[in-house]
C-alpha cells in the first residue's frame, strides 16, 4: 500500500512529538539514547532534533564527564521555548501555575474560593491568569483539572456536589474567547494520573492505578500504557466501589462504599474518637503510633487492599500510586497495603504499592499535563 501524504505528515508529527516528550521528560538525554528508546532512525532522529534546535524549542549542551574523549551532547527545553498554564480547582482554592516544558513550575497564584457561581469562579480563575504576567503569545495551552462531574467533549463542568453554584460551566470554551488560545480540561484524578504517568512514579508503567485519597477517593487508570478515558470523566470512581453490601448507606445510593471507611474526613473522625485528640490528618500521620492508632490505621489499610485487590485483578495492573492527602501515610502502612494487596490478588505478577511523586501537588502538575499530553502526542504544535 502507498504512504500517503496524510499519513507522511502524520507520522512525523508523532515522531516529532514522541522525541519531545523524551527531552522533557529526561534530564540529560543525548540523540543516541533518543534513538535506542523510540527505535526510529539516526538520521530521523537526527532531522527532528535539528528542527527543534532551530525553532528555539530544545537546546543542547555538552556533558562534563571524567572519561578520556568526547563529552555526549545532551539535550534538554530551552529557556526560550514557549510556555504551558495551568489551573486547578480544588474544594476550597484555585491554583494557576505557569510552566515550561518539562514541568518546572515558574509562576503560582492562588485565591481562595467561597460560595461561587458559574460568573465568580470563572472570573477568579480569569483574574488569576492575568496576574501570572506572561504574553499570551508565549503561551502553547491552557489546561485545566478540577474536581467535580465533567462532559470532557463539551469541555464542561457539570457540577460539583456541595460547591456553590456552579453547574454547566463552559470553561474551555469561555477561556478561549479570553486568552485566544487551545485549553483542555479533565477531572483532577485524571490529570494526576497523566503527571504521574508522563513524569512521575509511573513513567516506567504500562499499566496502573492512581489512587487519590483526600474528602473522597477517587482514582485514574493507565493500562497499556494509555489513559483510560471517558467523556464523563467518572471511569475511575473507586470511592463508590462497595466493600461491604451491608454497610452504611453512602450519598451515591450504594451501601458499604470504600468513601464511608477510608476518606480523610472519615479517617480524621476514627483518629480523633481513638485519641482524643482535635489534630488534621497530617499531624495524625505524624504521631508516635500507639497500639489503639495502630488498629485504626491497620484497619482502614485493609479496607483499601479489599477494594483495590479488585480492581488490580480485573486491569492486572502493576502498581498503586497513592496520592492526595494519602500521601501523608506513614510508610509502614504504604508497605503493610502492599502486602495485603499480594497476599489476595489473583495475578502472580508483585503489586507494587507507591506514593505519589508530587506530594500534595499532584494535581497541579496534572493540568499543565493535560497540555503536555496534547504537545507530546502530536496533536498541538510547539
Amino acid at each position: 500500500m502507498a504512504v500517503t501524504g496524510t499519513n507522511q505528515q502524520h507520522a512525523k508529527t508523532h515522531n516529532r512529538g514522541l522525541v519531545l516528550s523524551l527531552i522533557c521528560t529526561n534530564t540529560g538525554i543525548t540523540r543516541q539514547q533518543i534513538t535506542k528508546k523510540t527505535r526510529l532512525t539516526k538520521m530521523t532522529t537526527t532531522n527532528i532534533v535539528s528542527e527543534l534546535i532551530q525553532s528555539g524549542i530544545v537546546t543542547e549542551t555538552e556533558a562534563k564527564n571524567d572519561h578520556v574523549g568526547r563529552n555526549p551532547t545532551i539535550l534538554a527545553v530551552s529557556p526560550s521555548a514557549r510556555k504551558v498554564i495551568g489551573v486547578t480547582v480544588s474544594r476550597d482554592r484555585v491554583d494557576v501555575v505557569l510552566s515550561d516544558l518539562a514541568l518546572s513550575i515558574m509562576e503560582q497564584r492562588t485565591q481562595f474560593l467561597e460560595t461561587e457561581s458559574n460568573e465568580s469562579l470563572l472570573e477568579k480563575i480569569k483574574q488569576l491568569i492575568v496576574s501570572l504576567g506572561c504574553s499570551m503569545d508565549e503561551v502553547i495551552g491552557i489546561g485545566v483539572a478540577s474536581i467535580g462531574q465533567w462532559d470532557i467533549r463539551k469541555r464542561q463542568l457539570i457540577s460539583i456536589v456541595n460547591f456553590g453554584r456552579v453547574r454547566e460551566l463552559n470553561i474551555g470554551e469561555e477561556l478561549e474567547k479570553t486568552f485566544h488560545c487551545p485549553v483542555f480540561v479533565n477531572n483532577d484524578m485524571n490529570a494526576a494520573t497523566m503527571a504521574e504517568r508522563m513524569f512521575g512514579n509511573g513513567k516506567d508503567l504500562t499499566d496502573f492505578v492512581y489512587l487519590g485519597i483526600t474528602n473522597g477517593i477517587g482514582a485514574g487508570i493507565v493500562t497499556d500504557g494509555r489513559m483510560y478515558q471517558q467523556s464523563s470523566g467518572l471511569a475511575g470512581e473507586i470511592g463508590h466501589m462497595g466493600i461491604d453490601p451491608n454497610g452504611k448507606k453512602c450519598q451515591c445510593g450504594n451501601r458499604g462504599c470504600l468513601e464511608l471507611y477510608a476518606s480523610v474526613p472519615v479517617m480524621e473522625k476514627k483518629l480523633r474518637e481513638t485519641t482524643g485528640l482535635d489534630l488534621s490528618f497530617e499531624r495524625f500521620c505524624n504521631l508516635p503510633l500507639t497500639p489503639a492508632v495502630n488498629e485504626v490505621f491497620s484497619d482502614i489499610c485493609e479496607k483499601i487492599a479489599y477494594a483495590m485487590v479488585s480492581v488490580v485483578n480485573l486491569l492486572n495492573s502493576q502498581a498503586v500510586i497513592i496520592g492526595g492527602e494519602g500521601y501523608y501515610l506513614p510508610e509502614a502502612y504504604v508497605r503493610y497495603t502492599e502486602k495485603l494487596i499480594n497476599e489476595m490478588k489473583y495475578s502472580p505478577m508483585e503489586i507494587r504499592v507507591l506514593k505519589t511523586a508530587f506530594g500534595l501537588n499532584t494535581s497541579l502538575y496534572g493540568s499543565v499535563c493535560c497540555v503536555l499530553n496534547q504537545i507530546f502526542a502530536g496533536n498541538l504544535p510547539v
